[in-house]
């Protein structure tokens, strides 16, 4: 067992980061932090979500709290809002 070595096939390992399933999973969770950061906000909740596929993967991000100009409201909000995702399948 010793000379076992794991190879990656990254061209299908990308491939799968691409599909359509993938984005839709990756909006929904993204989604799901959003509103919960928006409910968990201090500052009255305006997030945005963006959600692009790229060459090599499909990602996801939740953007700021445009609602206020203190960053640490936005980031104590997203920080309360990530098991969100969990939540969503």
């Amino acid at each position: 067992m010793a000379g076992t070595r794991f190879v990656p096939n990254r061209n299908n390992i990308a491939t799968f980061l691409r599909t359509p399933q993938t984005r839709a999973m990756i909006e929904r969770k993204t989604r799901a932090v959003a509103e919960a950061a928006a409910r968990a906000s201090e500052g009255g909740g305006q997030f945005r979500v963006d959600v692009e596929t790229g060459e090599h993967r499909a990602r996801g991000a939740v953007i700021g709290d445009y609602s206020t100009n203190d960053p640490e409201v936005s980031r104590r909000a997203l920080l309360r809002a990530l098991d969100a995702a969990r939540a969503v399948e």
